[in-house]
């Protein structure tokens, strides 16, 4: 399917309104009224109205605009348990702030909700927006008839571009590095995973930027890729199409836009390369400029503002943001105000100020003279590095179809080169703060009820609610440190990013214990302690709990072999073995065929016998057998006194040959196998030849023992 664009101006009159269920709040007593939080320290909006680290959302400064709807009972805090339920206006998040942190004012919550318009609805179905989309889109289009709802229909970039699913753009955007968060915000909105970033054995993060960000978690990226999050009048300007409207985008809304900042009221000198007719008396005002911008680049002059608010701040106490000062060592009077270039890096502002003096060179011989003239390269004067930057986001972002603040943040769009990775930024609560900024300079300018029209987003296969905001600053470490077993060994050897082991115990062990320990002393372990095992496999989950309660599961697969009914007997007295062979309980062992040492008659030669005992060799199938026949594991030497009754019996054991035929090769590799994985049990000699490393367990050592040897010619120790 195609991505299409179909604009609608919809300009309709609303309906009388009707009320919103009063069940989509928490049970209390009704507020409904506008409030502003009083605290001169930040105020914690929480998911419940109780203390704890679990439970903290963000924090507010004084002065934060909610909506209170309810009040309700919770967890006493200066002296009163009463808490409201309310919502961050400009963040359109929910939760609860203590009774005593809010002024209310007189003014009342809007809790109308439209009557269906069959003229905007027919509007929606034509654009394809889902119903989840629809509640939202009402509202603004009841109070802003003049705003346009364009769907984007996200494609995927994978064969055939099919409709893009949220878990899918997760998914494409999740990549270390790309998507980032400040250190200060809250665990469950960093990344827990070794592989982006996390060090799990330091509880710490992997820093970009010059150490103050860090790799975003799954859930925030989930609830900021999901549009339906921003859908109100003070987040949806994220979606705002970013070509400049003369008619709205005016000097005085610009000179609004750049209140509170080191731009604002303020002129620099005009740059003899400078292209303006504005300014007077060889200097320009900054909003000047940014009207020069949007003019020559066609990007809107607020966006403009307010990305290069968002990429270099608003200076501090009368200094300039260092990217924008000018005074840079080796950068003098080179000027970046949007930090392009400025990528992910221990200096990204030095990375920013490469690209304002010398382009994508790198090699300080300067821009090339395409550059020059589409960018104005060199940012040798504030005038050029604002119009040249625009002409830069103008071309390589809203022409190429990112023509808005959520698309140069997130490149979802299949059909088009680059997707998922052409973004201009890495914080990925850019567009929603933008959203917000340009919202208030909109509002402030009188100028909320222009055509604006709006680019929105819209995935396939939604979840009925939208994607929720992370929760809780508890830590996520659920990563074990060791796992131990009281009997056998694991395979392979412990390491806290495999998941799965086996080992394998004798048939005589009936119980074992497993332990275990954490990287994170908030880590709890569920399942360790004391196992009984029955014969053959046992399988046992080792469950590590984060301190937020996610879930890491280590299983164990541990085979008990069969309880053997030929036991070994001790040998008997006065026999023994010369020529190196070893004589251990009933054992025979030291005959590597290699050397010749397992044939019959030699090993009959070289045992030590009382007078008048005599010595047979037997196959393992049974058979009689003397002089160079060769014997293997499992071969037995029966030991008879002069008058012809037993005297004991030894069984021939060569470590690696498993099955007994006397030579090393893949036979014995299936046999160890079958042990470890199945929990197969020959004969007690066999059983012993499978532990080829004999460190009293059979386990992948084994194996590679045995390859060895039959690859490489290596011996295996038999003495």
């Amino acid at each position: 399917m195609q991505v299409f664009f179909l604009a609608l101006i919809l300009i309709l009159t609303a309906l009388p309104p009707t009320q919103v269920d009063a069940a989509a709040t928490p049970a209390g007593t009704a507020v409904n009224k506008i409030g502003q939080l009083n605290s001169v320290n930040t105020s914690a909006l929480r998911s419940q109205p109780y203390i704890n680290d679990g439970t903290l959302i963000e924090r507010y400064s004084q002065g934060t605009r909610v909506e209170v709807f309810t009040e309700v009972t919770g967890e006493v805090w200066n002296g009163s348990d009463r808490w409201y339920y309310v919502r961050i206006v400009a963040r359109n998040l929910y939760g609860y702030i203590h009774k005593n942190l809010v002024t209310l004012s007189g003014d009342a919550v809007d809790l109308s909700v439209p009557e269906l318009d069959p003229a905007f609805e027919a509007a929606l179905d034509a654009q394809g927006f889902p119903e989840s989309y629809r509640p939202a889109l009402r509202k603004l289009h009841a109070k802003y008839p003049g705003w346009s709802f364009v769907a984007f229909h996200a494609q995927d970039n994978t064969a055939g571009n099919p409709l893009l699913t949220l878990s899918r753009a997760v998914e494409a955007e999740y990549r270390p590095g790309v998507n980032l968060v400040p250190l200060t915000r809250n665990r469950s909105h960093r990344t827990y995973d070794s592989s982006h970033g996390y060090y799990y054995t330091t509880d710490q993060w992997k820093a970009y930027d010059a150490g103050s960000w860090v790799g975003a978690s799954k859930e925030i990226l989930a609830y900021c890729l999901d549009p339906r999050n921003f859908l109100t009048e003070e987040t949806i300007f994220q979606f705002e199409c970013l070509s400049y409207l003369p008619e709205v985008h005016t000097l005085e809304a610009v000179q609004d836009a750049l209140a509170g900042s080191f731009m604002a009221n303020t002129s620099v000198p005009v740059g003899p390369e400078d292209e303006t007719s504005r300014g007077q008396n060889g200097t320009i005002t900054y909003a000047e400029i940014f009207m020069d911008a949007a003019e020559k680049s066609n990007v809107n002059p607020l966006f403009l503002v307010h990305r290069c608010r968002t990429e270099v701040g608003n200076g501090k106490e009368g200094k300039l943001p260092v990217a924008v000062s000018g005074t840079v060592s080796g950068y003098e009077s080179i000027y970046n105000f949007y930090n392009i270039g400025a990528y992910a890096s221990d200096n990204p502002v030095i990375k920013g100020l490469e690209y304002a003096k010398f382009g994508y060179s790198r090699d300080g011989s300067g821009p090339s003279s395409a550059e020059k003239t589409k960018y104005l390269l060199p940012w040798s004067s504030q005038w050029k590095a604002i119009v040249g930057g625009a002409k830069w986001i103008g071309s390589g972002y809203i022409e190429n179809g990112q023509d808005t603040s959520y698309l140069q943040k997130y490149w979802i769009n299949g059909l088009k080169s680059a997707a998922f990775s052409h973004q201009y930024m890495g914080n990925v609560y850019a567009p929603s703060n933008e959203s917000y900024q340009v919202y208030k300079s909109y509002q402030e300018a009188g100028i909320l009820n222009k055509p604006y029209v709006f680019n929105i987003p819209v995935l396939t296969g939604l979840p009925s609610e939208p994607a929720p905001y992370p929760v809780g600053d508890l830590s996520r470490n659920n990563y074990l440190k060791s796992i131990t077993l009281s009997k056998g060994s694991l395979s392979p050897a412990f390491h806290s990013e495999k998941y799965s082991y086996t080992a394998t115990v004798d048939g005589s062990v009936d119980s074992l214990t497993i332990s275990a320990t954490t990287h994170h002393a908030s880590c709890s372990i569920k399942n360790t302690g004391s196992k009984t095992l029955k014969t053959g496999l046992n399988t046992f989950t080792i469950t590590a709990v984060a301190q937020n309660g996610e879930e890491r599961v280590y299983t164990i697969n541990v085979t008990r072999k069969e309880s053997s009914s030929e036991p070994p007997s001790p040998p008997p007295d006065g026999i023994g073995a010369t020529n190196g062979y070893k004589l251990v309980d009933s054992y025979l062992t030291n005959a590597w065929p290699a050397d010749g040492r397992n044939k019959a008659g030699q090993i009959l030669s070289s045992l030590e016998l009382p007078e008048g005992h005599t010595a047979t060799a037997y196959d393992l199938a049974g058979n009689e057998v003397s002089g160079d026949t060769p014997l293997g594991t499992g071969a037995r030497l029966e030991i008879r006194k002069g008058d012809g009754s037993p005297a004991g019996t030894f069984w021939l054991v060569i470590y690696g040959d498993a099955n007994g035929d006397g030579i090393i090769n893949a036979i014995d590799l299936s046999y160890i196998i079958d042990s470890m994985v199945r929990g197969k049990s020959w004969t007690p000699a066999q059983n012993a030849a499978l532990d080829a490393n004999r460190d009293g367990t059979v386990n992948a050592i084994d194996l590679s023992y045995v390859i060895d040897s039959m690859v490489k010619g290596r011996p295996i120790k038999q003495d």
